[in-house]
């Protein structure tokens, strides 16, 4: 594509005509709207307000559509904002902008369906024009940010150089002749007002993370005839959307250059800068966002208990409990690569002091962040298992076995919890104070599965999460409820168990974990459910999934090579599957 390519500007104006309509406030498409939370400020996604949630569910199989709907403009979420902007400026403080839409299970969808209220344009003006006056307020900082920084404002050679390579790394693109004029004269003119040229530099770069082209993610693909017609991503679409996908983050200069020259056009060209970014730190980073998302991780910092039943609950025991997740995920994806499902079952977690005693394990000195290893008998295994888990999905002052089974059903087993009824009464406190003594949480739930308006969810999630009555609010063993025998046995889809562990191992090999990782990965890299024509691809993709040993990181590289993640449908598109050609 040369930057004169007149069909590629038409479809770009006709995009971003849409993306200003979203500036109103108005739905980029009919689909949901979304927004960036206060942890996109500061890129913290254990704490702050509670993002906006939508109705739709990621677990069930959409409706197959006459057609296809096309590529549309993704705001950047507020993780990928954070780092962007960090980035670009170094360590800067970000200021609140509007809450992340959380869609079908994930921020990532939100995102595709943008609706930025007037209110919210301002707040990133203020965000972006706070984090970039901090920026250039430091002239060594001033030195890594530009390319050239230049010493008046009669150097418009350098000035052009410092606004051209900024903006190539902050829009994903170059700039056209056009763009790169607009931002010089910002520069010029704010530099013959104030006499100083840095502060007119200041104020282009201000322009350039306010514009479409950096807030949101444009890839939207041409038209390709030797491909059927599918729309193509460019090779700095391409850039952008595999750095997103696997660092949550702007490309770097490498992948933009192999865009440039065009080697992101083919598998092999992606395979290559795949491989390469995988090894990068900031893959580490990319792995954190997804499982953040897809663990709910951003409820976290949410997540109050009952203080004088349970004083150990402390801010320095969420942070850790986090930290403990990340780093059974890094282990088993990038330190010691294998089956990424042996953290269902597996017995390896890592502690400190502090939560090496909610997992009874004894504490060394010094305190350290370390590995270690539950018994071989423990009742506690794998992820289930895991006090994050267990205490996110848990209430104030007692366990919650719905919560903890609707998460085994929704997260790893791609189940549809259906909502509950309107007006139901969930205090199941209640009804401990109709009867003569303490029940447990099996006697209490047990009207609820016997309510047919209740049954539907109740059916599906309690018998899953009585399986973890064994462990309190907050992620402690215990032996009895109230003085009361825990009964945690059950049976998972006709395989009986006795207690966690037991569920645990049965998860691990359950047929449709594989599949269900694919769907959640395959949602959040597009921003969409998958549709019910894709299954063949998402069927391949878990076939190379099982074949790499379960090897998260091939399945990333899977996933980013496929032809579905370098192609897309012009909107309208009617798809048919093998299986339903005649």
């Amino acid at each position: 594509m040369t930057r004169g390519d007149p069909q590629r500007f038409a479809v770009l104006l006709a995009a971003l005509l849409g993306a200003s309509a979203c500036y109103q406030g108005d739905s980029a498409n009919a689909d949901g709207s979304a927004g960036t939370t206060t942890e996109a400020a500061t890129g913290d996604l254990t704490g702050g307000t509670a993002p906006t949630t939508g109705t739709g569910s990621d677990t069930g199989e959409p409706e197959a559509p006459a057609s296809v709907p096309g590529p549309t403009l993704r705001r950047l979420t507020a993780s990928e904002f954070t780092h962007s902007m960090h980035d670009l400026l170094g360590p800067v403080k970000l200021g609140a902008v509007e809450a992340d839409s959380l869609q079908d299970g994930f921020f990532a969808v939100g995102a595709s369906r943008v609706a930025l209220s007037p209110a919210g344009v301002a707040q990133y003006e203020q965000a972006i024009g706070d984090a970039t006056a901090e920026a250039f307020a430091d002239p060594a900082r001033v030195a890594q940010i530009l390319h050239c920084v230049p010493a008046q404002a009669t150097d418009s050679t350098c000035i052009r150089d410092a606004l051209a390579t900024f903006g190539r790394r902050a829009w994903r693109r170059p700039l056209t002749g056009v763009e790169l004029e607009r931002h010089v004269g910002i520069a010029s003119a704010v530099a013959g007002e104030t006499g100083d040229v840095v502060v007119g530099l200041r104020h282009a770069v201000w322009a350039l993370l306010q514009a479409p082209h950096f807030l949101y993610r444009v890839e939207l693909g041409l038209p390709s005839p030797e491909d059927d017609g599918r729309l193509k991503f460019t090779s700095y679409e391409m850039a952008s959307r595999l750095a997103f996908t696997l660092w949550n983050t702007l490309p770097d200069e490498a992948l933009l250059d192999a865009a440039e020259a065009d080697l992101l056009a083919d598998g092999p060209g992606v395979t290559e800068q795949a491989l390469r970014m995988l090894a990068d730190p900031r893959a580490r980073q990319g792995v954190h966002n997804f499982v953040a998302e897809l663990y709910g991780l951003w409820a976290l910092g949410e997540k109050v208990k009952d203080d004088t039943l349970y004083p150990q609950w402390t801010p320095t025991l969420k942070a850790v409990m986090r930290d403990e997740l990340l780093a059974r995920v890094e282990d088993v994806v990038f330190d010691q690569p294998g089956d990424f499902f042996s953290l269902y079952d597996g017995q390896k977690v890592f502690v400190n002091n502090e939560l090496a005693a909610i997992y009874g394990l004894d504490p060394v000195e010094p305190d350290v962040f370390r590995a270690a290893m539950l018994p071989a008998d423990s009742p506690r295994r794998g992820l289930i298992g895991s006090a994050l888990m267990l205490a996110m999905n848990s209430l104030p002052a007692r366990t919650s076995p719905t919560e903890r089974g609707q998460f085994i059903a929704e997260s790893l087993l791609c189940r549809t919890v259906p909502p509950p009824p309107p007006n139901v009464d969930t205090n199941l406190d209640d009804d401990m104070m109709e009867n003569d003594g303490p029940q447990t949480m099996r006697e209490k739930l047990e009207p609820h599965r016997a309510d047919a308006a209740c049954a539907g969810c109740h059916n599906i999630t309690d018998p899953l999460g009585l399986a973890l009555e064994h462990f309190d609010t907050i992620g402690r063993f215990r032996e009895t409820d109230q003085g009361l025998t825990i009964d945690a046995s059950g049976d998972l889809d006709g395989q009986p168990f006795t207690d966690a562990a037991e569920l645990a191992l049965l998860l691990r090999e359950h047929p449709v974990v594989g599949a269900c990782l694919v769907r959640k990965l395959y949602t959040y890299a597009g921003g969409r459910l998958p549709l019910s024509r894709e299954a063949d691809t998402l069927a391949e993709i878990e076939d190379e999934l099982a074949l790499s040993g379960n090897r998260f990181d091939k399945l990333l590289i899977g996933l980013v090579t496929h032809d579905d993640f370098r192609f897309a449908h012009p909107a309208g598109t009617v798809v048919v599957s093998e299986g339903d050609m005649p």
